[in-house]
């Protein structure tokens, strides 16, 4: 989504939820800045190669997940069991993108992300984890989160930044706001051909007052970038 269209949606998320303009883009100068001492980062063009074209399953951390997964996990053993000599088509083998908090039940499951998409407050142990099993981490910023960005983007690697505020050379503007939506704003970005998402509970009754704003927003744009992606 190019900024001049998420813009006036961000001006509403900022009306809404009370957040602070100037802490985005103050913690999008920070990764910025802790992003440019290193080398050998994830790039642009190793998302655009892992997810062009392909299909993408984004796992959200709600109740459901673990179910839904285990159902993914069992109808692919039944077609290994039907066709063993034959390679696996459909979901059997997406680009599997994690949603922050997603990974722990995803680890679970003895399931590896390919992709986290994370603002760094989830389990940081399994994000940690995972990334030290080869899952690429695309670290958001704004502006509640300096302190961890300060802690835990040092400790990762192959790690690509983004914010909610203007773009900066370095740090990406996908579209989206919460985890699981800009999860799949980024599918959508690099192209996949077929977006499946998981574990997104929009209606989840055990939430607080403001979750259930941030669920109803996630509602809102994850629609807006599976539209786009069947328009295309």
């Amino acid at each position: 989504m190019r900024f001049e269209v998420w813009a006036p949606i961000y001006g509403e998320i900022l009306e809404e939820f009370g957040f602070s303009r100037d802490g985005d883009e103050e913690a999008a100068r920070l990764l910025k800045g802790l992003l440019s001492v290193r080398r050998g980062d994830l790039a642009i063009e190793d998302l655009n190669s892992m997810i062009k074209g392909g299909r993408v399953l984004v796992c959200g951390n709600g109740p459901s997940l673990s179910r839904e997964l285990d159902e993914i996990l069992k109808g692919q053993k039944e077609k290994k069991k039907k066709s063993a000599t034959s390679p696996p088509s459909g979901m059997d083998d997406p680009v599997v993108i994690a949603a922050d908090g997603a990974t722990t039940p995803l680890l679970a499951a003895g399931v590896v992300p390919d992709v986290i998409v994370t603002d760094l407050d989830g389990y940081l142990p399994d994000i940690i984890a995972a990334n030290a099993m080869g899952s690429a981490v695309v670290v958001h910023a704004h502006g509640d989160n300096a302190a961890a960005l300060k802690e835990y983007v040092p400790r990762l690697k192959r790690v690509l930044g983004t914010t909610q505020s203007v773009p900066l050379e370095g740090v990406y503007n996908f579209g989206g706001f919460t985890d699981g939506d800009r999860a799949v704003f980024l599918a959508r970005r690099f192209g996949a051909e077929e977006i499946r998402t998981i574990g997104f509970d929009y209606d989840d009754p055990d939430v607080t007052p403001k979750k259930k704003m941030k669920l109803a927003w996630a509602r809102r744009l994850v629609g807006m970038a599976l539209k786009e992606v069947s328009s295309e």
